[in-house]
């Protein structure tokens, strides 16, 4: 059962033969790899930028413009409206100014603080505290069960008054034309 298998001895590198210098040329190989890289993140890029372009087009095309005509030209002196002057009513005095130029002079105005608020400055009102627990009459320091008053027990002082009615000012008027 032993086979017998002949082999024949490795042969050795003969150093006059020499090697082969250009291969591998490891620069070439490099520059190939770096070249084949930039290329790719170069037609990424550009593919990319092509889509986004494509569908921002396709967006603007769909969504954004005017499907109407009748709807461009309201859009179209609308945007005139807001970028020219013009007179509302002469008599008055009244003059439409651009959108631009009223921003300009606001923030002037609001520089030199003097905004303008159509309305009369008022203080704002404090804030009441809750209304005090009752006591019952006669009993210092005892306190009613919840929800409970006692009979007679005054109002707390920070109720509000009752505001007087269309009758009672009406009834206040004819008293005083007698």
């Amino acid at each position: 059962m032993s086979e017998h298998v002949q082999t024949t001895p490795i042969g050795h590198h003969d150093p006059s033969e020499g090697f082969d210098r250009a291969e591998p040329n490891v620069t070439s190989i490099w520059l190939f790899t770096i070249l084949s890289v930039v290329s790719l993140v170069v037609i990424l890029v550009a593919l990319q930028q092509y889509f986004v372009k494509i569908w921002s087009d396709a967006v603007t095309e769909k969504v954004l413009t005017a499907p109407d005509s009748q709807l461009q030209m309201v859009r179209g002196r609308d945007a005139w409206d807001l970028t020219h002057y013009m007179y509302l009513d002469k008599k008055a005095g009244q003059i439409r100014i651009p959108v631009d130029r009223a921003t300009d002079l606001f923030l002037q105005e609001v520089a030199q603080g003097k905004p303008f608020y159509p309305g009369k400055p008022t203080v704002p009102k404090k804030e009441e505290p809750a209304a005090a627990a009752t006591t019952t009459p006669g009993a210092e320091g005892a306190t009613p069960a919840a929800g409970a008053t006692a009979a007679g027990a005054a109002a707390p002082a920070s109720a509000p008054a009752k505001a007087p009615s269309a009758k009672d000012s009406s009834a206040k008027k004819a008293t005083k034309k007698k």
